[in-house]
């Protein structure tokens, strides 16, 4: 069986939105282990409280595009789905 153009174009984009997706948890891993890191490795109190804060804007900014890549991922991946399927059925 041949992809049409359609499905063939729904699976670019889940896979672009899935890597993009994939690539914001790592960030934001990496953001949340910098800043554990931060609280254990003793700098000066003062300094502290700036870089937490810093590091935990940043992990509160990425949570509004995480929803959104996830949605899309999954959203991309139910229409390629139903698009492979409802092409079988209009095959067989």
């Amino acid at each position: 069986m041949t992809l049409s153009p359609q499905l063939e174009i729904l699976i670019i984009l889940f896979g672009i939105s899935l890597i993009i997706w994939i690539l914001l948890l790592i960030y934001k891993s990496r953001l949340a282990r910098q800043e554990e890191q931060q609280v254990f490795l003793g700098t000066p109190p003062e300094r502290l409280g700036e870089k937490q804060t810093e590091l935990l804007k940043k992990v509160n900014r990425l949570s509004k595009p995480l929803w959104i890549f996830g949605l899309l991922t999954i959203f991309l991946l139910l229409a390629t789905l139903g698009v492979w399927i409802y092409q079988g059925l209009l095959s067989s």
